[in-house]
């Protein structure tokens, strides 16, 4: 099978992973918001990807920007608040306006993130210090643009992706807020990492997971 490509069927099929691993994560999310948040991150994160994996189960895999598309519009339209423009931006930013395609590359899945990357934070203002989501984000989305512009294959670019967005986690446990009511907490915050940062290594590692069993032997 090769690994230099995800077919829109692939990608699918990625994405459903995805949204099975959040889902099932809603306890680990809720934790990590109720620790400096108000707890209700878990719940909005697991509506939001059921009602994807919904809608890409019943989907046509034939574009593969339209699955991303389509798994961010979603998160958007049942979130709602902050939580559904981040994580519905990052799946969408990158796929809207883009010309219908069958097969997607190693660096145009970094081009994705990238763009969500830039959406996000032009959206929400944040960069990478401030205990948001874009801890973990800004340094998955350099490790896989960095290892696909070397011509590594998915499985390679997501191992590093993935690990990339662990050590952003972790790192966001050192910052003091300044966003959301984490804000309010000042130092008290610092040791906990943010509950959007832990998410986004939910939906790294579940992606790499897929790519591991996908690849199997290949």
């Amino acid at each position: 099978m090769n690994r230099d490509y995800l077919t829109a069927e692939q990608v699918k099929s990625m994405l459903i992973a995805v949204s099975e691993a959040v889902v099932a994560a809603k306890d680990q999310l809720a934790d990590a918001d109720r620790a400096i948040g108000d707890g209700d991150h878990g719940i909005g994160m697991a509506n939001g990807f059921s009602a994807a994996k919904e809608k890409l189960e019943a989907a046509e895999p034939q574009d593969v920007y339209a699955l991303f598309a389509l798994t961010g519009q979603t998160l958007i339209r049942v979130m709602g608040g902050a939580s559904g423009i981040i994580f519905g931006s990052l799946f969408w930013a990158g796929a809207k306006g883009k010309e219908p395609q069958a097969t997607l590359s190693p660096k145009e899945f970094a081009g994705i993130f990238q763009a969500g990357l830039e959406d996000v934070m032009r959206k929400g203002g944040a960069k990478p210090g401030d205990k948001t989501v874009v801890d973990a984000l800004d340094p998955m989305v350099k490790a896989l643009q960095e290892q696909a512009e070397a011509g590594k294959d998915f499985l390679e670019v997501l191992r590093a992706g993935s690990a990339a967005a662990e050590a952003g986690k972790e790192a966001s446990k050192q910052y003091v807020a300044k966003f959301g009511k984490a804000k309010s907490l000042g130092e008290r915050a610092v040791g906990f990492p943010d509950a959007g940062a832990v998410s986004l290594t939910v939906i790294a590692q579940a992606m790499l997971n897929w790519a591991e069993q996908e690849f199997q032997g290949a």
